[in-house]
């Protein structure tokens, strides 16, 4: 079930270098039920869309990051505060829905998974989560566009 915590596309793979910094918030669900990824670098922006969480195959949609976005998302950022954070809900295992918030740079990498951003476990990192989620809600929305 892990593999579709991940946006595995090759393209999104190609848009990152092994050293830079990216940061990832992926949503999953039980019974199959559409899920997406949004991961960021400095330099690029990865969304991906699941119509099912039984398939990890779906559009992806890449663009330059946005510098200010960029900054902003890391001013927010305490990675003392993240890395002290050791959560690991699991409702998908039960059919319900789950976040996971990976930050990675090189071969260190650190990941939560949180049902409900109000969950006190997070509330050190509630801004930067509230940014990120925010930024993921934007891509959803114009992926949902007609």
């Amino acid at each position: 079930m892990l593999t579709i915590l991940i946006c595995s596309c090759a393209k999104k793979q190609a848009l990152f270098s092994d050293s830079e910094l990216q940061i990832s918030h992926t949503t999953v669900c039980g019974w199959c039920a559409p899920g997406d990824s949004l991961t960021l670098g400095e330099e690029n922006t990865v969304y991906c869309y699941y119509p099912s969480s039984c398939d990890t195959k779906g559009p992806v949609k890449a663009q330059k990051t946005s510098n200010a976005e960029w900054d902003e998302l890391v001013s927010l950022l305490d990675m003392g505060k993240f890395n002290n954070i050791d959560l690991n809900i699991c409702n998908v295992c039960v059919d319900g829905c789950d976040a996971r918030v990976t930050i990675r740079q090189g071969k260190i990498s650190h990941s939560i998974s949180y049902s409900n951003i109000n969950n006190e476990e997070v509330a050190p990192i509630r801004p930067f989560l509230e940014k990120l989620i925010a930024i993921q809600e934007r891509y959803a929305a114009a992926y949902t566009k007609k």
